[in-house]
C-alpha cells in the first residue's frame, strides 16, 4: 500500500516519516463563550488531508492512526468518561466513537451511543448563521451525575460542543472539558 500523505510504499496508510513530520501533537486550549475549555491537538490546516478521509472507508484506519499519535500527548485520566458527540455509525463507522475508544488507552472510560443529534443536517462547510438557525438538538441517554469530557474531531465555531455541554448539564453531567483532534482557529 502507499502512504496517504507522501504516496511512498508503506505498510501503513501513514508512513513513519509522515507521522514524524505531520503528526506531532501540540496541545492548545481554546475557551468557548460558555466557558468550556477545548483541548485541540493540531491546527486544522496541519492535518486537513487526514481529517477529510472520515467519510471514506479508509478513514477508519487513518483516524485510528491520528488518535494514537494525538492522544499520546494527553495525560491519563482514570475517573473521567469520554462522551463521543453524535457517534452514529450509519456511514460505516463513527469517527467520534473511534476517538473515544482510543482514549480508553489513556484511562478514560468511553460512553458510546449516548449523545445523539436529532437534527441530521450536515454542518460541514456551513456558516455560523446556518449553524445557529439549525441546532443539533442533542438527546443524552446515559448515566447522570458523572464527570466527563466531550470528544469530537474538529472544532470550528464551537456551537456543537456548547450545545452538547448544555444537554449534558441538564442531566447533571459535569463536563470538565472537550478534546478534539483539530481546531480550525489555530
Amino acid at each position: 500500500m502507499r502512504c496517504h500523505s507522501c504516496r511512498r510504499f508503506s505498510l501503513s496508510l501513514i508512513c513513519q516519516t509522515c507521522r514524524r513530520l505531520y503528526l506531532r501533537p501540540e496541545p492548545s486550549i481554546r475557551t468557548l463563550p460558555s466557558g468550556l475549555k477545548v483541548i485541540s491537538l493540531f491546527g486544522y490546516d496541519e492535518i486537513e488531508p487526514f481529517l477529510l478521509t472520515k467519510h471514506h472507508p479508509h478513514g477508519w484506519f487513518i483516524y485510528r492512526i491520528l488518535a494514537k499519535e494525538a492522544f499520546a500527548a494527553l495525560e491519563r485520566a482514570e475517573t473521567l468518561y469520554a462522551i463521543a458527540i453524535d457517534d452514529d455509525a450509519s456511514g460505516g463507522y463513527s469517527h467520534t466513537a473511534l476517538l473515544a475508544k482510543a482514549l480508553a488507552k489513556r484511562g478514560y472510560r468511553p460512553l458510546l451511543g449516548v449523545m445523539r443529534a436529532q437534527n441530521r443536517i450536515s454542518y460541514s462547510g456551513q456558516s455560523r448563521e446556518f449553524r445557529l438557525a439549525n441546532p443539533r438538538r442533542f438527546r443524552y441517554r446515559g448515566p447522570e451525575k458523572i464527570d466527563a469530557v466531550l470528544i469530537d474531531d474538529i472544532v470550528t465555531t464551537g456551537l456543537t460542543l456548547q450545545e452538547a455541554q448544555g444537554e449534558l448539564m441538564r442531566h447533571g453531567v459535569n463536563v470538565g472539558w472537550a478534546i478534539v483532534l483539530a481546531d480550525v482557529d489555530r
